[in-house]
């Protein structure tokens, strides 16, 4: 057994828990170990299980679980470091966890379900909903710039990008992420310039439009609108696209609006992180 394996399995068999299976801890301490590894935590009880690193784990490690998921996470690691830990370094009492963030960005894995999920839908839907996922993931809508999107906002440039052009509210033109760049042209090509390019048929834009033909989707997978666009937004972060330019395309006032979304964007590796700041100095 290799020292990371032996240090979760002896973790869990050393604090001996009456009121936990120790196969159900063995999920959120494995994520903590290998977390607290990739970032830097030396593999020690009072390192790992070090209150600060518990919280930092729970806040940063795991945001593509539920709230739910992450409050029973915490509470299993706490009572693990309550017994392994000498009174001195036993966590304190956190604070409780704030409801589900619908910032939390949507997961590699979960992207492609999302992808899968537009792909499986009955013909007469399936352009719509990649139409939907590609305007969220690929140039970070909101719902209503969604809805009331016309094809003819979409252009190519002279660079051969894709171009989303927002007219109303938050006026700005977006260079769409190469992935969906495709989807978005082929369908702008397909309808008149004045014709909705979600759900072209339509003669209006209802308040409940996308979450109604989400419902509708005959699956269990529930595409939100504004975790689609804290993707996009996160993808730039973590791709340290040209910060002036990120905010105008994302039509926010300032580099403020991006604070809440920074625990989401992956750690580079130190040597790699030391080489940039210097570089850029």
């Amino acid at each position: 057994m290799n020292p990371v394996d032996a240090f979760i399995c002896s973790a869990i068999t050393d604090a001996d828990l009456a009121s936990y299976d120790p196969a159900k801890l063995a999920p959120a301490v494995t994520s903590l170990t290998r977390w607290s590894l990739e970032n830097g935590v030396r593999l020690e009880r009072s390192c790992v299980f070090k209150r600060s690193n518990i919280a930092a784990f729970i806040d940063r490690g795991v945001p593509q679980l539920s709230a739910g998921s992450r409050g029973n996470y915490r509470s299993q690691l706490l009572r693990i470091a309550e017994a392994l830990l000498d009174e001195s370094l036993a966590p304190r009492p956190l604070a409780p966890l704030a409801p589900s963030d619908p910032s939390v960005p949507y997961t590699s894995t979960e992207q492609a379900a999302l992808r899968e999920w537009a792909r499986k839908q009955k013909k007469s839907r399936r352009a719509d909903a990649e139409i939907l996922i590609a305007l969220g993931l690929g140039a970070g809508l909101s719902a209503q710039e969604i809805a009331n999107l016309r094809a003819g906002d979409v252009s190519a440039h002279k660079s051969g990008a894709t171009i989303v052009h927002v007219t109303d509210g938050r006026v700005r033109s977006i260079p769409v992420l190469r992935r969906w760049e495709r989807v978005l042209i082929r369908r702008a090509a397909e309808l008149a310039p004045d014709a909705y390019l979600f759900i072209s048929g339509r003669t209006g834009a209802g308040k409940n439009l996308i979450s109604n033909f989400v419902a509708r989707g005959g699956d269990r997978i529930h595409v939100q609108t504004q975790r689609l666009r804290s993707t996009w937004i996160v993808t730039h972060m973590a791709a340290c696209s040209p910060l002036r330019e990120l905010v105008a395309a994302a039509g926010v006032d300032s580099l403020e609006a991006f604070t809440r979304y920074l625990p989401f964007v992956p750690l580079r590796e130190n040597d790699q992180s030391t080489h940039s700041l210097r570089a850029a100095a």
